[in-house]
């Protein structure tokens, strides 16, 4: 079986709720600091906007996402990677384009702050240990800092932060691993951004721009016409020069502007597994969060506990359609076991528009499935019942079946026209499982009436048209 058609398969399974699959839930906060007061007001609705359309993207059945006070969201994601999934979710991805600074203007800012820290630790020489300079490493055209060194390169820039010109900062790249060394780039960018998310129309995945390594995946970004105008712009005036994409503050990638882009097309390269590049690329796609989102409580759901409420619903089910099965045929004979038949069908009918539908099974829907067996039957009770009464009054059985029918019809439909409106109301508003419960009872109340009115009087009709049915046992 090939991949795809293991996909479609899969595409048309029952999806297992947060209860019964297992998956994670979050509650999470705005922080607000550093907002005015104004931008404070809408942030929460904000985030949960743009947290929505990252969940949206990635791929995730039945989420539930709701807003909790004012600053607050609760999230329930099924069956998802707990790592990933928090990644995707906390990560602001705020994206700019940055120049670099020219290397010799590099070369002032560094050594004014080698001198300030030699001259604070009292050291005399540039390259003497506890030294700016004796801290960095040149490898290919960046400076880099090695892993255990830079919690005190940090410490340093902090200590030295007043020789650093304003119109200017100091940015880090990613951990890097390269001959048995790991380090991190450090790069001295112009401060105000020549263009930000805003400008990024889409973001997609796509795999090699690097020859030597042509299987890597990286992010393909395309512009707006109006930034792509921009862009055009300043990569034309800065030939030559480097361009740093950095987002939440890391440099992404840096690489040389060779000539003008007018396409407004870029790429952010890196050392990316498939799965981290298309989770950047649904991030970039969906937008920045409008301030970061503080983890405030985290639950991970077992699958164990959904597996043994499957079975015990299941069990219930069976057990339940068993003993309607049984009253039916002892109460109503003959037509009980065509209303038996009636009751299998229903069920097979609802288990194949949920699948149809992709509609998530919860707990509670399995409570859905299971009171759908029982009023199952109602509407062939009231059936029967009027049929019944026809035949006691001495009706033939053709006119007793016609006319219980007609008599029951009206009462039928306003019986399940009103459970169906209430579970729509369930659905509109609730949330979650409370939804699961409604969506198996709404779909359960229209297979019933059409199992109870169709096809039964179908059979019964059947019978008496085609096999010349008289008497019926009722």
């Amino acid at each position: 079986m090939s991949k795809e058609e293991l996909l479609n398969l899969q595409k048309k399974a029952f999806h297992l709720g947060l209860d019964l699959q297992g998956g994670m839930y979050l509650v999470l906060e705005v922080d607000r600091t550093g907002l005015t007061e104004e931008d404070a007001k809408d942030a929460t609705d904000r985030a949960l906007e743009i947290i929505r359309n990252r969940i949206d993207q990635f791929g995730v059945y039945e989420p539930s996402i709701q807003q909790q006070g004012m600053y607050r969201m609760v999230i329930q994601l099924p069956g998802v990677d707990r790592e990933r999934a928090r990644t995707l979710i906390e990560k602001t991805a705020f994206l700019e384009f940055k120049l670099v600074a020219q290397p010799e203007q590099v070369k002032r800012v560094f050594d004014s702050i080698d001198e300030f820290i030699r001259k604070s630790r009292g050291l005399q020489d540039t390259l003497e240990v506890g030294t700016f300079y004796s801290s960095l490493l040149q490898v290919g055209g960046d400076v880099v800092v090695l892993t255990d060194r830079v919690s005190d390169v940090k410490a340093m820039l902090s200590e030295a932060g007043e020789v650093i010109p304003n119109d200017v900062e100091i940015a880090w790249g990613e951990e890097t691993e390269l001959r048995g060394m790991t380090y991190r780039p450090l790069y001295l960018l112009k401060k105000e951004a020549e263009l930000t998310g805003d400008a990024i129309a889409d973001a997609a995945v796509a795999v090699g721009p690097d020859p030597q390594r042509p299987n890597t995946p990286y992010v393909r970004l395309n512009m707006t016409r109006k930034a792509s105008g921009r862009f055009a712009a300043i990569t034309g005036a800065n030939v030559n020069r480097r361009l740093a994409i950095v987002l939440d503050g890391i440099v992404k990638s840096a690489p040389v502007i060779r000539e003008r882009i007018p396409g407004g097309r870029s790429q952010i390269t890196g050392d990316f597994s498939v799965d981290e590049a298309g989770d950047l690329a649904i991030v970039l796609r969906a937008g920045a969060l409008p301030a970061p989102v503080k983890v405030m409580e985290e639950r991970t759901v077992g699958p164990s506990l959904g597996a043994d409420s499957i079975r015990k619903g299941v069990r219930a089910s069976i057990y339940g359609g068993i003993a309607v099965l049984v009253f039916m045929m002892i109460y109503y004979s003959f037509a009980g076991s065509v209303a038996s038949i009636a009751l299998i069908l229903n069920l097979i009918l609802l288990l194949a528009f949920l699948s149809g539908f992709r509609a998530t099974l919860t707990l509670p829907g399995i409570a859905g499935v299971i009171l759908t067996v029982g009023i199952a039957v109602d509407a062939n009770v009231l059936i029967f019942e009027r049929i019944r009464e026809e035949l006691r009054v001495g009706k033939t059985l053709r006119t007793a079946i016609d006319t219980g029918y007609s008599r029951a019809f009206r009462t039928i439909l306003d019986a399940n026209l009103t459970t169906l409106f209430t579970a729509l109301i369930l659905y509109w508003f609730g949330t979650g499982p409370i939804k699961g419960f409604a969506v198996t009872l709404s779909i359960g109340i229209v297979v019933s009436f059409f199992t109870a009115i169709v096809f039964t009087r179908f059979i019964f009709d059947l019978l008496t048209t085609r096999f010349g049915l008289k008497t019926l046992r009722i």
